[in-house]
């Protein structure tokens, strides 16, 4: 869930799907879940942002289904390790694509995956892909920014265009979103 809230409000058995208010007593979120290491009430309670709920909830009392709007990639941040071990420029942020899934919305639109592997702090990893560096003319800095510009901006059926880097040039591609996959 892009944009989530973290809290320390208690989040008991019950009453998860309750609201979380701000000091002004505006509904920010409803809370979802926690993350607890004592298998106690006490933890990082996490919450959905209002803004995805009032997106998503309208779909599910009409239809029973939100359907989320999707792209078809595996892809991670760029760190600087990253990038210079991608041989990318200094300071370069965006979203490298890993791997694209075949006759997704991205395989269609022609992005391309990695093509090679390395050990990169003991860890294999996909260079080589390409990286997308904006959305709509929005900057992508990281995979988060990618997926919050996804489900706060855009709808299945919509073709977005997407900035990205591949070989060291500059490119601009249109992909029209699909449905994400039943998993």
């Amino acid at each position: 869930i892009p944009d989530i809230i973290q809290t320390d409000a208690s989040i008991n058995p019950g009453n998860s799907g309750g609201v979380l208010v701000n000091s002004d007593g505006q509904v920010i979120g409803v809370t979802a879940a926690i993350e607890s290491n004592s298998n106690s009430n006490s933890g990082i309670g996490f919450v959905i942002p209002s803004s995805i709920v009032q997106k998503v909830v309208p779909s599910l009392i009409q239809t029973g289904t939100y359907q989320h709007p999707w792209i078809g990639i595996e892809g991670t941040t760029v760190t600087p390790d990253l990038a210079t071990a991608d041989n990318l420029p200094s300071g370069q942020q965006g979203v490298l694509v890993i791997n694209v899934t075949a006759n997704s919305p991205a395989s269609k639109a022609g992005l391309q995956g990695g093509t090679q592997t390395q050990t990169l702090n003991g860890n294999q990893v996909s260079l080589g892909g390409d990286v997308i560096t904006a959305v709509d003319g929005q900057p992508v800095n990281n995979f988060e920014d990618l997926t919050s510009y996804l489900l706060n901006n855009t709808q299945v059926g919509q073709t977005i265009n997407l900035t990205i880097l591949r070989n060291g040039q500059q490119m601009s591609v249109q992909l029209t979103l699909g449905a994400l996959p039943n998993q």
